[in-house]
C-alpha cells in the first residue's frame, strides 16, 4: 500500500510542475499560449522481482504565432517517472517540443530550430526513419509518434504540383531520450548481465555504462515523394547517426559498457497505394553501417537491408480499423556475431469503436517468425468526454533471452490512466 500511495504521489507532483511549468510560461507577453497535453497512468509489474509498481505523468505547453511569411513556435514539456520496490528511482525532468523559426511562401518552406522530423509511410516499424530523435523511456510500449521527440535541425521543403523535396540537416547530436539506470524498461541490466539483442551475457555482470561522447552534425538527408495517378512513392538517401545507442563491450578489471552511435548511409524507397479494399504501404532501406557484437566481443558494423509491407483497411467497411505489417531484416555479416542477423515479425492494431463512439477497444501486437519474440497490448479506453480519454491496458511480453519480448519478459505490466490532448 505505501508503494502505491508512493506513485500516486509521484504522479500528482508530476502535473503540479506541468501546472507551475505552464504558469511561469504565462507571464511572457503577447503569446498565443496553450497547453497541449497532460497524462497520468500507473501500473503494476506483478512478475518483475525487483520493482512492483511504475507511475509517470507528462505535459506539454506550447506558444506560436505567424506575421506574414514567418512563423514560430516556442515549446515545452515536463516527464515525471517513478518505480517502487527494491529498484525504485524518482526522476522530473524537463524537455524542449518545437522551437522554431520559420519562413515559407507557395513553394517553399524553411525551418531553423527543433522540429519534428518523422519521414516514412508505414505504423510501428520505419526503415527510413533515421533523423528523428527516439525516445526510449518506456521501450517500445507507446505508439510511434509517441516514442519520437524533436530533434534540432535545418530543414527545407519545396512543394510542386505532386511532388515534395524535403532536405534535413541536423547540425548537432542529440541521443536517445534514455530511461532511468534503474528503470526496468532501460536496455542493460547490469544486475543478472543482459543487454536488449544480445541476451545474458555473465561479463556483464556489475559493468559500468558510459555516455557516447559526440561532438558535430546528427547526420542529414533528402527525400524526394511523388502522388502519382493510383499510387504514391518516394525516394531518399540519408547519412544519419543513430540516436539509438548501441552498447560497445570494452573488456577489463571491470567491464565497460560504450553507448555508441554508428553513421550509417541509407538508401531508402516507399510506396502507398489503395487496391482490394485495403491501403498498401511499403518500405525498404539499405544501410551501410550497421553495429555487430562478435563472440570474442570485438566491435563490428555490417550492411543490412530492412523492409517492411502493410495493409490497412475496415473489414466489412465497418468501423473497425486492421492494421497489419509483415517486417524484415537482414543484416550481411561472415562473421560469427552475438547478434540477431535475421529478423521476420509480423505487427498490427485492431482498434474497435463502439456504444457509440463512446468505448474504444484496441489490440496491438508483434509476433516474432523466426524466433519466438512476442508483445501483445490490449487497451480498453473511454473517450466519451471532449479531449479526454481514460484507459486501461496490459503490456505482455514473452520470448527468446536475445528478442526484445524476451529480454522484458518479466516487464508484463498492468496501468490505468488519464490523457488529455487540447
Amino acid at each position: 500500500m505505501k508503494s502505491t500511495r508512493h506513485t500516486w504521489r509521484v504522479a500528482a507532483l508530476g502535473l503540479l510542475g506541468a501546472t507551475g511549468l505552464l504558469a511561469a510560461t504565462a507571464q511572457a507577453q503577447g503569446l498565443d499560449l496553450r497547453l497541449d497535453r497532460l497524462s497520468v497512468e500507473v501500473g503494476a509489474l506483478p512478475d518483475h522481482p525487483a520493482a512492483d509498481g511504475l507511475a509517470r505523468a507528462s505535459a506539454a505547453v506550447s506558444a506560436k504565432g505567424a506575421s506574414g511569411d514567418w512563423s514560430y513556435a516556442l515549446g515545452a514539456r515536463m516527464d515525471a517517472a517513478s518505480q517502487s520496490g527494491s529498484q525504485h528511482f524518482d526522476r522530473v525532468r524537463l524537455d524542449y517540443t518545437e522551437n522554431y523559426l520559420r519562413w515559407q511562401n507557395e513553394q517553399w518552406q524553411v525551418t531553423g530550430g527543433t522540429q519534428n522530423v518523422m519521414w516514412g509511410r508505414v505504423d510501428e516499424i520505419s526503415p527510413i526513419d533515421r533523423l528523428s530523435r527516439t525516445d526510449l523511456t518506456h521501450a517500445m510500449i507507446d505508439r510511434l509518434p509517441e516514442r519520437r521527440r524533436a530533434v534540432p535541425a535545418i530543414r527545407a521543403e519545396s512543394f510542386g504540383d505532386k511532388s515534395k523535396l524535403d532536405v534535413v540537416w541536423l547540425p548537432v547530436f542529440e541521443e536517445a531520450v534514455m530511461p532511468h539506470d534503474r528503470s526496468v524498461w532501460h536496455p542493460v541490466d547490469t544486475v543478472n548481465g543482459r543487454i536488449l539483442g544480445i541476451g545474458s551475457l555473465p561479463a556483464l555482470v556489475g559493468a559500468q555504462i558510459r555516455r557516447a561522447d559526440v561532438d558535430g552534425s546528427g547526420g542529414a538527408g533528402a527525400r524526394w515523394t511523388l502522388e502519382g495517378a493510383g499510387f504514391d512513392y518516394g525516394v531518399s538517401l540519408q547519412r544519419a547517426r543513430s540516436s539509438q545507442p548501441y552498447y560497445r563491450v570494452l573488456p577489463g578489471a571491470t567491464v565497460v559498457l560504450q553507448a555508441v552511435h554508428p553513421i550509417s548511409t541509407v538508401l531508402g524507397a516507399e510506396f502507398e497505394t489503395e487496391a482490394a479494399g485495403a491501403t498498401w504501404r511499403a518500405e525498404m532501406a539499405w544501410s551501410s553501417d550497421n553495429p555487430l557484437t562478435t563472440t570474442g566481443l570485438q566491435y563490428r558494423t555490417a550492411r543490412g537491408l530492412a523492409w517492411v509491407v502493410g495493409a490497412e483497411f475496415f473489414p466489412g467497411d465497418s468501423e473497425t480499423r486492421v492494421t497489419l505489417q509483415l517486417a524484415g531484416q537482414r543484416i550481411h555479416t561472415a562473421e560469427a556475431v552475438l547478434d540477431r542477423t535475421r529478423m521476420t515479425y509480423l505487427t498490427g492494431e485492431v482498434a474497435h469503436p463502439f456504444a457509440q463512439g463512446r468505448w474504444r477497444a484496441d489490440l496491438r501486437f508483434s509476433l516474432g517468425l523466426n524466433d519466438r519474440d512476442n508483445y501483445v497490448n490490449p487497451r480498453l479506453a473511454y473517450t466519451g468526454i471532449d479531449q479526454h480519454e481514460l484507459f486501461m491496458a496490459a503490456h505482455l511480453f514473452g520470448g527468446a533471452a536475445n528478442t526484445l519480448g524476451g529480454f522484458y519478459r518479466r516487464n508484463d505490466a498492468l496501468t490505468v490512466g488519464w490523457q488529455a490532448k487540447f
